[in-house]
């Protein structure tokens, strides 16, 4: 963050929020001219600062109405059943998020699925079959209270 203008911070704040901008808009708040927005822009994905562009789906109107945080702890700690497992899963679509952690879990999943049958259909062909597992633990989401993708920087 040391290396970025207050400006460019200012544009990732932005555009965190709408990545659809409106030249003018930002040229205003920004008090700079369009073409060093557009340099500004272009710098921040060049040094990767922003990864990519994405349209924020509503995952219940595409009939994605069930969310389960799944907690899973492994039989060992060995870095090659780590690093299977984790490969495993990046692989599965019905995970939207993997995270590995310390403490009781080793990796917290978010997985996003139609109803608890195809959630049922996940566990058993999909997710229990990944060798090491030593226990699955799941929590079913029933509102979501705050959902974002903007960094508090």
């Amino acid at each position: 963050m040391e290396e970025l203008s207050n400006q460019e911070i200012e544009l990732l704040r932005l555009l965190q929020k709408n990545s659809r901008f409106d030249i003018s808009d930002l040229t205003d708040r920004l008090n700079m001219s369009r073409t060093s927005v557009y340099d500004r822009i272009k710098k921040l994905e060049n040094e990767g600062y922003i990864k990519e562009y994405v349209a924020i789906v509503d995952q219940r109107k595409v009939g994605l109405k069930f969310t389960v945080i799944v907690n899973v702890s492994l039989n060992s700690q060995r870095i090659e059943y780590v690093d299977e497992f984790l490969e495993r899963i990046a692989d599965l679509n019905e995970v939207m998020e993997a995270y590995t952690t310390g403490g009781i879990f080793d990796v917290v999943l978010k997985v996003v699925v139609k109803d608890p049958e195809i959630y049922n259909d996940f566990i058993v062909q999909k997710l229990s079959t990944i060798p090491h597992i030593s226990k699955i633990q799941s929590s079913f989401v029933m509102r979501y209270i705050k959902q974002t993708t903007a960094l508090p920087f």
